[in-house]
């Protein structure tokens, strides 16, 4: 129960932010086909999963999760007048968060417990976008410090930079073990 300080947030942001749990996960879990689907177009390959690096099933998350705090602010802008600069950081904690539990569960399912399983692989997602949603809720309610449009500003830029970062390495991956196809051994998008 929220204490005296704690602003209420309107029910409906509440039901948008955690319903969105299921429908993430669900339009997440198919897109890791898409780009075979398509006949591997590479502006396809921005958005969805181009190998079976860790880095390009972060996309999963990435992408359905943005798209959602997006739409989530046009829908709510209007009817609650939310304030901007908190419902934009949220949408940085969400996406940070889900694809941070991606990377971290890989890791330690793979390195620490030298396990490979696709069902846990399928669950990661849910696990993350999950953590996202709650975190990013949790953060949406508590963060009375954000008052000001410089966290506005800043979680745009974030948000800018983390698409840019995508992006650019679907393309010109690194060639570091995260970005690493574990089937075929390359790096990003084969030309």
């Amino acid at each position: 129960m929220p204490n005296s300080k704690t602003p209420r947030i309107k029910k409906p942001i509440t039901r948008w932010i955690l319903w969105g749990i299921v429908p993430l996960f669900l339009v997440g879990s198919p897109l890791h086909f898409l780009f075979d689907w398509t006949g591997k177009i590479p502006f396809v390959g921005i958005f969805v999963p181009v190998s079976e690096s860790v880095w390009e099933h972060l996309k999963l998350a990435f992408w359905p999760v943005l798209i959602w705090w997006v739409v989530g602010y046009f829908i709510f802008r209007k009817k609650n007048s939310i304030p901007v600069a908190k419902w934009f950081t949220s949408t940085v904690v969400a996406l940070v968060t889900s694809t941070l539990v991606i990377v971290v569960i890989f890791y330690t399912y793979t390195g620490a417990f030298g396990i490979e399983s696709l069902a846990i692989d399928i669950l990661s997602l849910l696990a993350a976008i999950a953590a996202g949603q709650f975190l990013a809720l949790h953060f949406y309610r508590r963060a009375t410090f954000i008052k000001c449009n410089c966290w506005l500003y800043v979680s745009i830029a974030v948000i800018a930079l983390l698409i840019a970062v995508f992006i650019c390495f679907t393309f010109f991956a690194p060639h570091i073990p995260i970005f690493r196809d574990s089937v075929s051994g390359t790096y990003g998008i084969r030309f």
